[in-house]
């Protein structure tokens, strides 16, 4: 999908990979965050979403739903918000969008810390 904007130039058209690129890398600017997440449909292969992001658009308004792996000690909702926050100013003020919502999905913990061994 792309999101089309016109002016008396023409057209612009702004593809959601691009999009979601911009948020992917946001999110991955703010501490505590591991990476992105893959939804169900893309661990089989049947998403054309860019990993961990769905983009719903209407006109040159967007809402993100960001999937994400958190760090293991990091309060949650503190790295939600701040993704939110950053997502939200990244993807308006480099595409010129307005972002209507940005949902956060916590879907995994990354456990930094070493396996014991055992034996």
């Amino acid at each position: 999908m792309m999101t089309t904007e016109y002016n008396e130039l023409g057209a612009v058209h702004i593809a959601d990979k691009v999009i979601a690129g911009i948020a992917v890398e946001a999110a991955l600017a703010v501490k505590g965050v591991a990476g992105p997440a893959a939804s169900f449909a893309e661990k089989f292969g049947r998403s054309s979403s860019p990993r961990g992001i769905d983009i719903k658009t209407d006109g040159t308004t967007v809402e993100l739903t960001v999937r994400l792996v958190v760090r293991y000690g990091i309060r949650i909702p503190d790295v939600a918000i701040e993704v939110q926050q950053v997502v939200k100013g990244a993807v308006e003020s480099r595409c010129g969008y307005e972002v209507s919502a940005v949902h956060i999905i916590v879907q995994d913990i990354l456990y930094d810390r070493p396996a014991t061994e055992e034996g």
